[in-house]
């Protein structure tokens, strides 16, 4: 039986002159419901107190709620680097868990405020950057630097679900964090699957194929034109890279319509999407007048009081994004907090 992590591996690799040895474990890959979160921890493995700083640090699944935050914040106080990587429910959906999984992973490394050069990653190895690296069986029971990664990727990923839980607040996401549980079964039978809900997962797409339940959203979106499609399209990538969760697309009310809601961290962002093909008539974002402002305001609040939706925050966002004649992407710029009540 496992007592606990070490730095056996970490100090091995220490000792062969790597000096930014970065953990990976994801957390999420098996829930029917939200993203799934990867981390990416460097430990200062020279540091003569890091055993002694980290006294206790286990699997995220070992460790009650209360104490996975509490090595949280001794893990993001004492690492070296810590970085997170996001993958919504339907970039999942198009790639499939595995691909998932190494795309949130490559997402966190590529989040590291410092690089690493080698990689412990759990379970399976990772390419990333030609840089060396190692799959553990079972990591987060043995390194260190892995059992860190999945703590934090724990937090952040409840922290994101508990968020979730205020927007679409007839599945207890808060309780039951997106997983399978009996009680996320009923509400599923009741009212049927959310945006947020993986539709390549065997319970929701029984439901599909029964009730014809879909993303309502994506199907809305084919009268828009070929630019404005385009446009929200690389706006909703380049918003999942910076690790927003995508929960609709074209959201439509009887005021309005927003382009893209997402949750980014615990905040949720209504963001409007702005493509052009020529600055010659003004920038994007200067199109958008106070009477337009005033209605996405409107549309915002309507999608709130439609859901009984109360997130911790909210906010309006701008995707400005110019594009050639061709349809090549020249600039994207993500203004936060653009249109203020």
């Amino acid at each position: 039986m496992v007592d606990g992590p070490s730095l056996e591996q970490e100090r091995v690799l220490h000792k062969q002159g790597y000096r930014a040895v970065a953990g990976l474990d994801e957390v999420g890959r098996g829930a029917w419901a939200g993203p799934l979160v990867a981390c990416a921890t460097i430990l200062p493995l020279s540091s003569s107190t890091l055993v002694e700083d980290l006294a206790g640090i286990r699997d995220s699944k070992r460790l009650t709620p209360r104490r996975r935050v509490h090595f949280y914040e001794r893990i993001t106080q004492t690492a070296s680097a810590v970085g997170v990587g996001v993958v919504g429910s339907r970039l999942l959906d198009q790639l499939g868990v595995v691909e998932a999984t190494k795309l949130a992973m490559r997402r966190a490394l590529s989040n590291l405020p410092s690089p690493a050069d080698y990689l412990l990653v759990d379970y399976f190895p990772l390419s990333y950057r030609d840089l060396p690296n190692m799959g553990i069986v079972g990591g987060d029971d043995l390194c260190y630097s892995i059992a860190a990664a999945s703590i934090v990727a724990k937090v952040v990923r409840d922290g994101m679900m508990e968020a979730l839980d205020g927007i679409y607040p007839g599945y207890v996401f808060g309780q039951h964090k997106g997983y399978g549980t009996p009680q996320h079964g009923e509400a599923l039978n009741r009212i049927g699957p959310c945006p947020i809900h993986r539709l390549s997962y065997a319970p929701m797409r029984l439901m599909i194929e029964t009730n014809g339940q879909g993303r309502q959203a994506e199907r809305a979106s084919d009268g828009r034109s070929n630019l404005g499609r385009l446009g929200e399209g690389v706006a909703a990538e380049y918003l999942e890279e910076q690790g927003y969760v995508i929960c609709e697309m074209n959201y439509r009310c009887a005021v309005g319509e927003m382009d893209i809601v997402a949750l980014d961290g615990e905040c949720l962002a209504f963001i409007e999407v702005r493509t052009r093909k020529s600055t010659r008539f003004g920038s994007a974002e200067e199109s958008i007048t106070s009477a337009k402002k005033e209605k996405l305001i409107e549309v915002a609040e309507t999608y709130l009081q439609e859901r009984g939706s109360q997130p911790p925050d909210w906010r309006i966002d701008v995707v400005a994004i110019q594009m050639s004649s061709r349809g090549v992407l020249r600039h994207l710029e993500l203004i936060q907090n653009a249109i203020e009540e």
